[in-house]
């Protein structure tokens, strides 16, 4: 990846110089076509993120930029930003793009009829920002016009105006994506099909999502704390996971902070306080958190909550300690078939002594239960 250090900081993958060269190849279908085709990407996308970066310098920030397979993305650390002030650094990027459209549509206000490679080149240019900057401003999310809405409709009516972006943003994209299919430009119609999904799978998980949220320094405190447990300081990961459940309450990054802090609180033998504080949000966690809760449940002598986890749990670690602890749990629920099950996926792994198993205080319940003494029969065949 090539980096230009500076002011602001300019990376440029290797997939934008292939996807630009294939939209210059697909334009003009020459070597030398295609090379100017690069060039004029390449300015259009930049200067449109200079658009947002230089914006975001006004504010005192610190941005870089990033030009990537399908255009660029302008970074920053947020310090409590006003939503005016995030509306204007979005709208600058299209703006800059604008600017662009109408410098090369006055160029060509001029003669040059005599140089008809220099007029083919500024009209390109011409249509390419005029497309672009329309293009971006659709109020559809990840694109310009979708974050404006979202900024706009999260400052007037909080959380609940970004899920409204979100709904109307699919929508949107959805009905383009449609006519495009229809007049079988499909690289286009795929594209905004891909946003569609993309936003009604956040609108979908958006149900969880809380203000705290989308606060920026909790998020870049998240990321410090990811990076903390990463780089071996969990004391330092552990405090700020803990910081950040206080802040937050509830919501994605309460939930993703109780779930890292619960495997630091295993890791260190505090088994009790982990199962605390993941059970309150069960219904919330990953496969992984959720298993690790499996097994502290079953610790905790919590054999309802194991039968609960059993399927879920096993289908994420299918092991036959897994196994066993699901067939203990069903035992002293007395639900004799379903242990038995578990017994005999749990004897499947082989190495399994089953009639010292049986010999717990666990099956003492159901040991002379007709159904299960029928199915344990069927195991040791």
């Amino acid at each position: 990846m090539l980096t230009f250090p500076g002011r602001i900081p300019i990376s440029i993958h290797p997939f934008f110089w292939l996807l630009a060269a294939l939209i210059g190849w697909l334009n003009s279908g020459t070597f030398l076509g295609t090379v100017i085709w690069v060039g004029i990407i390449l300015v259009s996308v930049l200067v449109h993120e200079l658009g947002h970066a230089l914006t975001a310098i006004a504010f005192k920030l610190n941005p870089r930029i990033d030009l990537i397979a399908l255009g660029g993305v302008t970074s920053y650390r947020p310090e409590n930003l006003k939503f005016w002030q995030q509306f204007i650094i979005v709208l600058n990027g299209p703006l800059f793009g604008i600017g662009l459209f109408l410098i090369a549509t006055a160029i060509l206000q001029f003669n040059l009829s005599s140089m008809p490679f220099l007029f083919s080149l500024i009209k390109t240019f011409q249509i390419v920002n005029l497309f672009w900057s329309i293009v971006n401003l659709l109020p559809v999310l990840p694109l310009d016009g979708g974050q404006l809405l979202r900024i706009a409709l999260e400052a007037f009516f909080g959380i609940k105006g970004f899920r409204i972006s979100l709904f109307i943003g699919m929508l949107i994209a959805v009905l383009i994506s449609l006519f495009f299919f229809i007049i079988q430009a499909f690289l286009i119609g795929a594209l905004f099909f891909l946003f569609a999904f993309q936003s009604f799978d956040m609108w979908r998980k958006s149900r969880y999502i809380s203000a705290p949220d989308r606060n920026e320094e909790n998020k870049q405190e998240l990321l410090d704390a990811e990076k903390a447990m990463q780089m071996g300081d969990k004391a330092q990961a552990k405090q700020l996971f803990e910081d950040i459940r206080q802040k937050a309450k509830e919501g994605i990054l309460y939930v993703t902070a109780t779930q890292y802090l619960a495997f630091l609180l295993f890791e260190q033998g505090e088994k009790k306080q982990a199962y605390d504080i993941l059970l309150p949000i069960k219904k919330q966690l990953a496969e992984d958190a959720s298993c690790l809760l499996h097994r502290l449940a079953f610790e905790e002598k919590n054999y309802s909550l194991v039968a609960e986890l059993s399927s879920s749990s096993y289908q994420f670690s299918p092991s036959q300690d897994t196994a066993l602890r699901n067939a203990k749990a069903f035992a002293c629920l007395q639900d004799p078939k379903p242990a038995a099950g578990w017994l005999q996926t749990a004897f499947q792994f082989g190495q399994m002594d089953l009639e010292q198993v049986l010999s717990e205080n666990f099956f003492s319940e159901i040991q002379k239960d007709p159904e299960f003494q029928t199915l344990i029969k069927r195991i040791k065949k």
